[in-house]
């Protein structure tokens, strides 16, 4: 069972979100609503719920504003925002789900499937990371993401990254430092996120950082060396956009 709050300044969006979820979801119990920064604080503050549907833009500031008043953040969080299109890679890199309005049913029900999944927010920092990605402060040398692990997340500098590798449902991500990490994300995640940012697609397996690319070899078909000493091949079918990449700097 959870107790729930809706904090969002448009009343429509409330009203249908509180009439899909007392429909739909027995085991929410809706604790209060709240339009604005201010009453939010006051309804989490006095009710204490466990899950919170959470505007982005109020008229009195936004949902980050929100959690930064708040002394701890102990409750799963969804966001619900009007925003569409680069939101939803903001999104990603930050590792929130969200609702898109106008809220549809079949939206609700896809992130209530998923309540489980959703961690308690034990840190600010992430709201950060969607906060920055929403106002597309993407230079790839600041541009950070949401990585899940056993307890929580990671926060890491994309520009850390040196190289993906795909291993069915999961990718393996390797670091700078040497390290590795298994991600539970699939390697057409990782390409969505971090070709923008100077990443490219070499194999089915393989992403790579380019900026880590040391040289490319004729060998076999074609292979990259990358700062790490890893060589890996180049598929047929990426060799043409890598080169293109490298030869001409188009990152």
């Amino acid at each position: 069972m959870y107790r729930a709050a809706i904090i969002d300044d448009d009343q429509l969006a409330r009203r249908v979100l509180f009439r899909i979820l007392d429909q739909h979801f027995p085991n929410i119990e809706i604790v209060g609503e709240a339009s604005s920064v201010e009453s939010g604080v006051d309804l989490i503050t006095k009710e204490s719920p466990d899950l919170v549907f959470l505007d982005i833009e109020m008229p009195d500031g936004t949902g980050f504003d929100l959690i930064e008043r708040l002394p701890e953040v102990n409750f799963k969080l969804v966001f619900t925002t009007s925003y569409s299109d680069y939101a939803i890679t903001a999104f990603k890199y930050s590792a929130f789900d969200y609702i898109l309005k106008p809220v549809l049913v079949e939206n609700v029900k896809a992130t209530i499937q998923r309540i489980g999944e959703i961690p308690v927010l034990n840190e600010k920092h992430r709201v950060e990371v969607l906060k920055n990605s929403l106002e597309k402060k993407d230079e790839s040398s600041h541009v950070t993401i949401a990585l899940p692990e056993m307890n929580g997340f990671a926060i890491i500098k994309v520009s850390n990254i040196i190289r993906c590798e795909g291993e069915r449902n999961y990718t393996r991500v390797f670091y700078q430092n040497g390290t590795s990490v298994l991600i539970s994300r699939t390697l057409l995640e990782f390409d969505q996120l971090l070709v923008p940012h100077g990443f490219c697609r070499i194999h089915r397996s393989h992403l790579v950082n380019l900026k880590y690319v040391d040289r490319y070899l004729k060998t076999d078909g074609g292979l990259v060396e990358l700062s790490d000493k890893s060589q890996l091949r180049v598929s047929p079918k990426y060799k043409e956009e890598l080169l293109d990449k490298l030869l001409h700097n188009r990152l």
